[in-house]
């Protein structure tokens, strides 16, 4: 029903054996407890250096057993999809192979499919409800570490589901990273530019993002978990403390985590909740929030996206609901998740300046733009939203089409060096081109989605706007006044 370690560790040797040139099996730094190793599987296609990584891992609960089963499935059907050129289908929610390959081929995907071996054989051999590892919890006659409560993200304070009692099922351990399992874990948030991160867990049909420890606010900049006592083994103390958020982070995780619960609804009809984790119930440690949390502590680590899914419903008893009797469906949903995460990590600017320019020079200066200017005002968060909504489609157009994808490349590559120089003038020119482009990207890909045709001519909009103004000025002009219908 369920595989074991060793079975799950064949399926990505098979892969890593059988298909070298997308599939890369590496052994993670530390063996776990026992000294079982650790293994992760890298999924690549096409050439193409300074990608996006997606991370998805699973079992760090020890007693859910479908996650890790169906993190290697998707391994083998992105696999057999790229391979013979065929579509991805869970029940009613499909990926042409045309979606599967712009994945592999923009994106580096890690996959752990099982964060903690010595727990999954233990549920398997002798106690099927254990959580934690199998740490000696030394003093006491207790074992185990909460995974999922050991990261250094306000690690030790005890708010809701989470203790400092080493008998307790959400042991936060001695210190944060106190455990090799989710050492292995920072080691690939470390070593890898990972985008976005999931963190596949039973049960509940949800879709998480931050915050866990606390309620979310946009307004107070202050209110910072930086500023936050750890260690403390007692509640934050802070009476209605809200850890704040950019509006523009806000706005990602919700916009995305609505595509992944749409993604599942369409498998066979599963009604998944997207919500922050405080609103399931307060946190510390988690991993999810630490991944989001990287770049706030430490301000030159990249961003990373952080989400909890939590797979299948609550069913008769909780035996069943961690490891149902036939976990068939439960798995195509958590997969479709899984999958429109990894595809909502798709960046078309980044798949231009890897693929087509061979450096991101351009790129990174549109992006500065975005995050240091668009992503200040209300309307400038209404231009990323608009261009996040159209990128995918037009980034599978590109990927399929070679000529296309020449003169969107050229385009980026001017629109960079403009806007490196906000004195310099936009020539007639480029409007032009720029016109004529998203003019026939808004016919073919239109076609199938009226919102994204829209979406596109109001980019036509403020592109004929420009003519002959200042970049400086085409920048202000985004920043203060969003996007108008054609």
């Amino acid at each position: 029903m369920y595989r074991t370690v060793s079975q799950l560790d064949m399926v990505i040797t098979q892969l890593a054996t059988s298909f070298p040139q997308l599939c890369t099996r590496t052994q993670l730094p530390e063996p776990s407890l026992q000294g079982r190793p650790v293994f992760a599987l890298r999924l690549r296609a096409g050439p193409g250096a300074g990608r996006r990584a997606v991370l998805f891992v699973g079992g760090t609960h020890a007693r859910e057993l479908m996650n890790p089963d169906a993190l290697v499935e998707l391994a083998l059907d992105l696999v057999g999809s790229y391979q013979n050129g065929t579509a991805v289908e869970y029940g009613g929610r499909t990926w042409t192979a045309l979606d599967v390959r712009l994945i592999l081929e923009s994106l580096d995907v890690w996959i752990v499919p099982c964060a903690n071996p010595d727990g999954r054989h233990r549920v398997m051999t002798v106690d099927n409800m254990w959580r934690g590892n199998l740490r000696d919890n030394q003093g006491t006659t207790c074992d185990g570490v909460d995974l999922n409560r050991n990261a250094d993200f306000v690690w030790g304070v005890t708010e809701g589901q989470t203790s400092c009692n080493p008998c307790s099922e959400v042991f936060v351990g001695s210190g944060a990273f106190s455990e090799p399992e989710t050492r292995n874990i920072k080691h690939l948030l470390d070593t890898q530019p990972v985008h976005s991160f999931a963190d596949v867990h039973s049960f509940s049909e949800l879709v998480l993002y931050p915050w866990g420890h606390a309620h979310s606010q946009t307004d107070n900049p202050a209110q910072r978990f930086t500023g936050l006592p750890t260690g403390t083994c007692a509640p934050l103390g802070t009476p209605g403390y809200r850890e704040y958020i950019t509006p523009q982070d806000q706005l990602r995780f919700t916009t995305v985590a609505q595509r992944v619960v749409e993604a599942i609804a369409a498998v066979r009809g599963r009604a998944y909740t997207p919500q922050t984790g405080r609103a399931l119930y307060a946190t510390t440690g988690t991993q999810s929030d630490y991944a989001y949390s990287r770049h706030i502590a430490r301000p030159g680590l990249r961003k990373t996206y952080g989400f909890t899914i939590e797979t299948g419903p609550r069913v008769g008893t909780v035996e069943d609901s961690f490891h149902p009797r036939d976990p068939t469906l439960i798995k195509r949903d958590a997969k479709a998740g899984v999958l429109a995460l990894a595809q909502q990590s798709v960046c078309a600017f980044d798949l231009i300046g890897v693929r087509l320019l061979g450096r991101q020079t351009e790129v990174d200066t549109l992006r500065r733009v975005r995050d240091e200017q668009l992503a200040t005002t209300e309307a400038g968060r209404e231009w990323i939203t608009l261009i996040e909504r159209v990128e995918l489609p037009v980034a599978t157009l590109l990927l399929a089409d070679e000529r296309l994808a020449g003169r969107a490349a050229a385009l980026i590559e001017r629109a960079g060096k403009l806007v490196a120089d906000e004195q310099l003038t936009v020539p007639d020119e480029d409007v032009d081109l720029g016109l004529t482009l998203l003019d026939e990207l808004a016919e073919r890909a239109g076609g199938k989605d009226e919102q994204v045709r829209v979406d596109l001519k109001a980019v036509g909009v403020a592109l004929d706007r420009a003519r002959r103004v200042t970049a400086g000025e085409v920048v202000r002009e985004l920043v203060n006044r969003g996007p108008v219908p054609k």
